[in-house]
């Protein structure tokens, strides 16, 4: 599937194609990357873990596959503790912690194959805590990926749609595909009209402070979702420069799914929000999924 989209992407540039149309075949090559083929792949997280200020973590490992363990095991492990902001790291041989966020990249190399990455996200809404993964290169997962899924690309899923932006962001919180909660600021919603009916589709953002705004996102679902559609719901974001516009243009041929949709080590927002169209464009439903 990856060789199939990039060979497409050539195709395409070869044609009469639109340059939204290729921008969108582009995306799905670097899917295919981030999902498989770069070193810190999604698909080569061997586990992660979820840490609050003052909790610790260990690495262990079956044969070639590591994970991690809130509980110190016998013996002497690299262990991760998120303590005052800082990731800090204990490994075999070092005298003392090394903050791990101070790194280039947040990333600690165990050997050539193993790194582990510390990141800081947020676990509870509003709540900042620290989100650890252990990426292998070896990950069964990544080499039999077989590369994502798309509905082909259809110009009636392009939309100009008018934004009603709210005074100022709101705080919304969202359940989580892990069964945690997340939140979000609401900035307006987008109206538009899809397969003859009206549509209203809120947008958000990370950040509180409207002034800091460069992209807002969407979480739908549709009355595909679940049969055709990640069950979950599918995303789609838009670069925004400054303050909100008045009108967007929505290209649902570029919606695509969380990471929690083939990965399990990911906190994704539930979409609350169902479209009335069966909206064949952006993203299909994975082969497989993980287990949650």
């Amino acid at each position: 599937m990856r060789v199939f989209a990039a060979a497409a992407l050539v195709s395409l540039t070869m044609t009469s194609a639109s340059a939204d149309e290729i921008e969108w075949q582009r995306q799905i090559v670097k899917a295919n990357v981030a999902w498989a083929d770069k070193r810190w792949a999604i698909l080569k997280i061997d586990d992660a873990v979820y840490l609050k200020d003052g909790q610790s973590a260990y690495l262990t490992h079956e044969g070639k596959v590591y994970k991690w363990s809130l509980t110190a095991p016998p013996g002497i492990v690299p262990a991760v503790k998120y303590a005052n902001g800082k990731a800090l790291i204990r490994m075999l041989g070092q005298e003392g912690d090394l903050d791990l966020l101070t790194e280039k990249d947040n990333v600690l190399a165990l050997n050539e194959r193993v790194d582990i990455v510390a990141q800081k996200t947020q676990i509870e809404p509003g709540q900042e805590g620290l989100r650890v993964m252990v990426y292998n290169q070896d990950s069964k997962a990544a080499k039999e990926f077989a590369g994502v899924e798309y509905y082909p690309y259809a110009k009636k899923y392009v939309v100009k749609a008018t934004l009603e932006p709210l005074a100022a962001p709101v705080a919304e919180d969202f359940q989580t595909s892990r069964g945690w909660w997340k939140r979000f600021y609401k900035v307006g919603e987008a109206v538009f009209m899809l397969d003859g009916k009206e549509q209203r589709l809120p947008f958000y953002s990370g950040t509180s402070d409207a002034s800091k705004l460069t992209e807002i996102t969407a979480f739908f679902m549709d009355q595909l979702t679940g049969k055709e559609t990640y069950g979950v719901g599918r995303y789609i974001d838009i670069a925004v420069e400054s303050g909100l516009p008045q009108t967007l243009t929505i290209d649902f041929n570029t919606a695509y799914n969380p990471n929690c949709a083939r990965s399990p080590h990911f906190n994704c927002p539930q979409a609350k929000v169902t479209l009335t169209a069966d909206l064949r464009a952006g993203e299909r439903k994975p082969r497989t999924f993980p287990d949650h």
